[in-house]
């Protein structure tokens, strides 16, 4: 369903209003889809531009066959300089945190809780821009390639 939405809206997506959110415009307007932790689900990532460009969400689904198991939506900020995010998911956790960009790299540090009531565990991650896709790596994790769905 999201998937739907996001592709129907794809084609009148505003450019990026901030300067610090530019690293996240190509992957505006599409989604993206890669192995969930542990390999049996697919994590499907959509990325729209909202409130005039001034923000980016981030829309994901993990799915075990045609069932949505977990989800989750990030929305990308600036604040000052820096790109702040705020993460929420479908068991009741939040997360945020700071993201930047080197390059063809987006780097991501933060803490998050994974239910309301679980204890807040500090996170890493990264995500490599690389022909067809990107790649990402958690803390303690091997990297992950997310293609486009066309």
């Amino acid at each position: 369903m999201i998937l739907l939405a996001l592709a129907a809206a794809a084609s009148s997506q505003p450019a990026l209003a901030q300067a610090a959110l530019q690293p996240w415009q190509s992957f505006v307007g599409q989604c993206w889809s890669g192995p969930a932790p542990g390999g049996k689900a697919v994590d499907t990532h959509c990325f729209e531009a909202v409130y005039g460009g001034q923000h980016v969400r981030d829309r994901h689904e993990v799915k075990v066959g045609d069932k949505v198991v977990y989800a989750g939506e990030t929305l990308y900020s600036v604040e000052g300089q820096e790109v702040t995010f705020t993460y929420w998911n479908s068991l009741g956790g939040v997360g945020r945190g700071k993201a930047s960009a080197t390059g063809a790299e987006l780097s991501f540090a933060g803490e998050a809780r994974g239910s309301p009531t679980g204890a807040s565990a500090g996170f890493t991650a990264s995500w490599r821009k690389v022909d067809g896709g990107y790649e990402v790596t958690d803390a303690g994790r091997t990297s992950s390639l997310f293609k486009r769905v066309d």
